[in-house]
């Protein structure tokens, strides 16, 4: 009987043991499937989907030569860069709104894409199957995307695209039905989210949505959209242009743009727009401090444009959206009884609840990370180009409430102080709403991470998993602390005072 027993409870013991193993070995070999959110405007849009007619709406409403070989724009538009001819506003408003419109790049009044238009590659399965893609990516979404194929297997990695010209929050929904399809197909519980520029405000309104179905094991936001844009103050009539300003921030880009590598370029354009950039910015400034003209640059030209596209109005940053939503009422740029304002409003609660959310997620077990680009002064259009940016996106939203210096300038007294504060004084992420998860890095672009170099694999490593999200793990693994410059090779140090 005994040696029964114990014939019973060897072969008992063999299979939990193999079975063990077996877990073990699965535990340690599954890997949790990334999807990539892209940033405005890096997805292709389509008019007549589905149709023999099907055409591609060019890129942001702008091809360069119909706009200056268009029904005499040009030579209208010519006379802002001189003070010899007086402009014909009425005319060059007129011209300008009717290409725009042409394009229809525009969105219907209630913030909805015209009949007919969508994306025609909204791929439901891995990066795998759309090797041409990525193979070649040497920047921005596309090199991210190459270094995590590489990194963990593009059968591991997914691309959400979308129409980011609609609301934030139906990209959140129909990033649901991927990541449900991702789940099941890949036989697993959670996935890993990273969203770039406008792809993190998709991911904040995926988190406020769903953060209660705890299917996301890590969010990962590269120079988000997630609390806007202060250029976008314009539509709070926040407008200003000066030649001097204008002049320096042509001067810095000459090596702050992508390392220094398109010099030349900005030389070249301050070089012979010296002189011509003063005109420019009376006439412009003319047509600020002018309300009929204000009023009619805002209604003629920018309202047929771009006016009803709910994702640039979710770029407004939260502390400007009222007065931004006042001025254009006024105006009759906006109607606060369309489904356009019901949309952008909605997700202005969504901003005001990005702090609860993440706490929220966390304590649910999901990692949070933040990475922030700074080193570069705002676009020359209104009173914050002194913001510290990172070509495109003001530090302080980008990282959720940090406090920062201006650009040029050194933090000062109690914010110059602290565990948080960076070496060069300019960024103190105390106050962000992830200091402990948040790496911010001087030198590069908004998403201009190139292939291969540390940059893009520092990234890829987050995205990936092979580091926890806190700044005690990344230090020990890689040796970057939390403030980080990048060479013109994208090569990572530490900054130092």
């Amino acid at each position: 009987m005994k040696k029964h027993l114990l014939k019973v409870f060897s072969v008992v013991l063999a299979f939990v043991m193999v079975f063990s193993s077996t877990s073990i070995a699965y535990a340690k070999n599954t890997v949790t499937p990334v999807i990539l959110v892209h940033g405005l405007g890096a997805n292709d849009i389509y008019n007549d989907v589905g149709t023999d007619s099907e055409a591609k709406v060019a890129a942001y409403g702008l091809d360069v030569k119909s706009l200056l070989t268009g029904d005499g724009i040009l030579a209208e538009a010519i006379k802002l860069l001189s003070n010899q001819k007086s402009v014909d506003y009425d005319a060059l408003f007129k011209k300008l709104g009717d290409y725009f419109e042409s394009t229809k790049i525009n969105c219907t009044k209630d913030g909805n894409a015209q009949a007919g238009q969508g994306i025609v590659n909204y791929w439901t399965d891995s990066l795998a199957n759309h090797k041409d893609f990525w193979q070649n990516g040497d920047n921005s979404e596309r090199a991210m995307a190459r270094q995590m194929c590489e990194k963990i297997g593009a059968k591991n990695v997914y691309c959400f695209n979308y129409d980011w010209r609609l609301d934030v929050r139906e990209n959140a929904k129909r990033l649901k039905g991927l990541v449900n399809i991702v789940k099941k197909r890949a036989k697993v519980k959670k996935v890993t989210l990273v969203g770039v520029s406008l792809g993190g405000a998709v991911l904040s309104s995926y988190m406020d949505a769903y953060k209660s179905q705890n299917d996301v094991a890590r969010y990962l936001y590269i120079n988000p959209a997630i609390m806007g844009v202060d250029v976008a103050r314009l539509l709070r009539f926040d407008i200003k242009f000066d030649k001097k300003t204008v002049m320096q921030y042509i001067k810095h880009m000459e090596t702050a743009f992508d390392g220094g590598s398109q010099s030349t370029t900005f030389k070249l354009v301050g070089a012979l727009a010296d002189v011509r950039i003063g005109y420019l910015a009376d006439n412009l400034n003319k047509i600020a401090s002018t309300p009929k003209l204000r009023n009619q640059f805002f209604n003629v030209v920018l309202k047929r444009w771009i006016g009803n596209c709910p994702a640039y109005w979710e770029c407004i940053a939260y502390n400007d959206f009222d007065a931004c939503v006042k001025n254009m009422t006024s105006i009759g740029f906006l109607d606060k009884n369309s489904g356009l304002y019901k949309k952008i409003s909605a997700y202005h609660k969504v901003q005001g609840r990005f702090r609860s959310n993440i706490k929220y997620v966390k304590k649910k077990g999901a990692q949070v990370a933040i990475i922030v680009n700074y080193g570069t002064m705002g676009i020359p259009a209104t009173s914050k180009v002194w913001n510290q940016t990172d070509g495109l996106i003001d530090v302080k939203y980008a990282s959720g409430g940090a406090t920062v210096a201006a650009f040029g300038k050194k933090l000062k007294g109690k914010n110059a102080k602290g565990k948080y504060v960076s070496p060069d004084k300019v960024i103190n992420s105390k106050t962000s709403v992830l200091p402990n998860s948040t790496w911010y890095i001087r030198n590069v672009i908004h998403t201009q991470f190139h292939y291969g170099t540390p940059a893009c694999k520092f990234i890829a490593n987050l995205a990936c998993g092979k580091v926890n999200y806190t700044l005690k793990a990344v230090k020990k693994k890689y040796g970057y602390k939390q403030y980080l410059k990048a060479d013109s090779n994208q090569k990572l140090s530490n900054v130092k005072g």
